[in-house]
Parts: structure tokens; sequence; C-alpha cells
């Protein structure tokens, strides 16, 4: 199967140590990792809600297909529900990646490339059908999350977006191509925004260690 061109594995960490540790640990994960792909670790310092947590996010490039990183991570699929992207000592027992783990949470994308807008991001609608339809052509609107259709091979996925409309309750979907950055970003939410199967990231309320 040809490999899509972008792929990223996405993990968000909570581990049970002090900040003097954190230069330690950060290079301990990214080693622990490295055999699975280019990563990046981001240290984020003492987790807001449990500050005795130290917060990491990770961003990974797999040498294989994004699902296929997952799995040998030891993360499960189920037809009926998705991934089980959330890992937690006490209740799963063992260790993941360190002993000082307490919980994890993960996600993948796989796409023919990378989704050019972020959450928070101001765009300009261009003139297209859709945009017509919903009467939008020409309007600022915000980005709220990016996804793509998973029944697509994922080499040939293209993104689309949900978008937060002035004076609108409910968001609209469009296509990547009906956006134009307007160089303007806002602060929609308090935590990272990524992309994960379901096509959001969890909310801070869902995460471990809350």
């Amino acid at each position: 199967m040809t490999l899509a061109p972008y792929r990223l594995v996405w993990l968000a960490l909570w581990v049970e140590a002090t900040p003097r540790e954190e230069a330690k640990l950060t290079e301990h994960l990214r080693t622990a990792l490295a055999p699975y792909g280019t990563v990046v670790v981001h240290a984020r310092g003492p987790f807001h809600r449990t500050p005795e947590m130290l917060h990491f996010e990770v961003d990974l490039t797999p040498h294989r297909s994004a699902p296929d990183c997952l799995r040998a991570l030891g993360f499960t699929w189920r037809d009926d529900s998705g991934w089980n992207d959330e890992w937690e000592r006490p209740l799963n027992g063992g260790v993941f990646l360190h002993p000082a783990v307490y919980g994890a949470l993960a996600g993948e994308a796989e796409a023919a490339a990378a989704p050019r807008f972020e959450t928070g991001d101001v765009v300009r609608v261009r003139d297209s059908a859709e945009a017509r339809r919903l009467g939008l052509v020409g309007a600022e609107v915000t980005v709220g999350h990016p996804d793509y259709d998973y029944d697509t091979v994922p080499a040939r996925r293209t993104w689309y977006y949900s978008v937060l409309i002035e004076g609108q309750d409910d968001s609209e979907n469009l296509d990547e191509a009906d956006l134009e950055p307007t160089g303007r970003h806002v602060q929609l939410y308090g935590e990272r925004i990524g992309v994960s199967t379901n096509g959001i990231l969890i909310s801070p309320s869902d995460q471990p260690g809350k």
C-alpha cells in the first residue's frame, strides 16, 4: 500500500515528575520513540489541572503508516468505536514509555498533505458553489478543526474544515480550496487542538489527570 505523504501520530503524556526532571524525561521519550519515526517532543511544564504532573506533547512522523505505528505502541482499533486512544496506569497497569508516565492520549492522521489551516485561523471564503449556497462568499470565518473523508484512500485525502461564523451558533463545513488565509489567528480554546481519527483532538475535560 502506498504511504500517505502526510502522516502524523500525536501523543499527549502526563508524567509524575518534577520540573527538574523535565530535560531528562524529554530525552528519554525522544530516544524511546526514535525507532518508530521522526519525533519531536514538546515539554510543556506542569499541567495546569494537575501541577504535580509534567505535560509532554509528541509529534511523530512514522516510518510506516500512522495506524501501524499506533498498533506498535500498543493501541488497538475496534470497528465499533475506533482507537482505544487512552492509557492510564491505574486502570491499565504496566509501563508506557517510562515508569513515571501516569496517562497518555494518542491519535493519528494521514492525508495527501498537511492541513493548511489550524484551529483559530481567521480565513476568507472564496467563491465556490458551496460558499454561494451558504451565502458566505467573501466572508471572514474562523477555523474550528480540520477533518477529511475517512473512506478515501489516505494518500488521496484532502482536508475540509468546520468554520465558525459570527452571529451563528452552528458551524459549517468548507473544503480547504474554498478558504484563503488572512494572516490572523484567534485563541478559541485553552488547550492544543489537533487531529485524531475522529477529526478533533480530545478536549481538556476529557484528558487524564484532570
